[in-house]
């Protein structure tokens, strides 16, 4: 099916933002430019931006849809993210026995050969099981894992190549000689959950980690004089940075310090939902313990945020909303996670060859449209 979305301004991946009509033919943007010939559907686009859809490589489900079960299909929540924006998703693992983190690594490969409706998915995040016990969160302490090349062979074999990153706190011993292996895997070495001062946090950069897990949650907090995994994150070019941008995990000041400390070329806008996210108030029980769910705040019965309610592209919307060039914002919620995901080639941003996942924004930044592998993402 052949496709024209005529006379937005459309964010291409060279030329930034440029007025006229964006092709696509079998899925795949197959033009850009004035005026274009087409055969099949024109879409107006008049007064609209035309802008990369949002992958999101850090999250654990979302509308009742869990990641982590070890047989559900995810086209539930995969509808309603692909209806929020999101076209790419890497379904992320939280801490769990290994039992069950081996059987739900093997759901997430089965749902990646079926290929759900909605948005894509692009591989596993396995949140742990390396973490530190001062830094769980909202995790259950008894699912942590001794650090161990053994542990890690048998996760690394189970992924089967799909792995994309997995979280560890480098203070942990054992942990730094499992970076090594993590690359030669293909994946990301991700270090968060920790307890790590400055010079523990360098290390890991030193020994090839190159992915902070949601700066500032969970984590050493800094002071100036101990500045810890944050100070080490926010000043070493090493490390990209994954940050949440509901307002809620982080102050908008805490988001500003780190986009102007990193740049826009190092930040990764993730969203960390969970299956309690787009359900509205109530009460849910994850992992056999209750998660509160009020606005836009989801804690545990002590008042410990337990992950996000905020889709990516609230996230996304917020940033656009407090200023930032579209340009910017938009190389941190899709370029740079599809950077870090090894797909870039195929999606996360607008240029001739790449699939047509695309999101049609108002004046106002709200989401007109999504467009996935160049079909419409339907409302109903």
């Amino acid at each position: 099916m052949t496709y024209r979305i005529q006379g937005g301004q459309i964010l291409t991946e060279k030329l930034g933002l440029i007025g006229g009509d964006l092709l696509i033919k079998d899925g795949v943007i197959a033009a850009i430019g004035e005026n274009l010939p087409c055969d099949g559907e024109t879409v107006n686009a008049a007064g609209c931006f035309v802008v990369p859809g949002l992958v999101d490589i850090h999250n654990h489900g979302f509308r009742g849809t869990e990641f982590a079960s070890a047989e559900e299909e995810f086209d539930g929540g995969t509808v309603e993210l692909a209806k929020r924006g999101i076209t790419t998703v890497v379904p992320t693992v939280r801490c769990l026995p290994m039992d069950r983190l081996l059987a739900a690594i093997e759901n997430i490969k089965k749902e990646m050969v079926r290929r759900p409706a909605g948005a894509k998915l692009a591989g596993i995040n396995l949140e742990g099981p390396f973490l530190s016990p001062a830094r769980i969160g909202s995790m259950v302490p008894e699912n942590l894992a001794k650090p161990g090349k053994e542990a890690l062979s048998e996760l690394l074999s189970a992924c089967e190549g799909t792995l994309r990153s997995i979280t560890l706190a480098p203070e942990l011993p054992g942990v730094l000689p499992l970076i090594e292996d993590i690359l030669f895997a293909g994946a990301n070495p991700a270090i968060g959950h920790s307890n790590a001062t400055y010079a523990e946090a360098q290390a890991a950069a030193d020994a090839g980690a190159n992915l902070v897990t949601h700066l500032f949650n969970a984590m050493r907090p800094f002071t100036h004089r101990d500045p810890g995994l944050i100070g080490e994150a926010l000043t070493d070019d090493r490390l990209t940075c994954e940050l949440i941008c509901d307002f809620v995990h982080n102050d908008p000041a805490a988001v500003d310090l780190a986009i102007r400390s990193k740049g826009a070329e190092r930040i990764v806008m993730i969203s960390d939902t969970g299956r309690m996210a787009g359900l509205g108030d109530g009460e849910y029980i994850i992992e056999g313990r209750k998660r509160i769910v009020s606005g836009k705040l989801c804690r545990t019965e002590e008042g410990v945020i337990a992950g996000s309610v905020c889709s990516l592209f609230d996230g996304f919307r917020n940033l656009l909303l407090r200023g930032y060039p579209l340009a910017d914002v938009s190389r941190m919620a899709s370029l740079n996670p599809a950077r870090m995901t090894g797909i870039d080639r195929l999606t996360g941003s607008i240029s001739v060859g790449k699939a047509a996942d695309l999101l049609l924004l108002d004046g106002a930044f709200s989401l007109r449209e999504t467009w996935v592998d160049g079909k419409l993402v339907t409302s109903d």
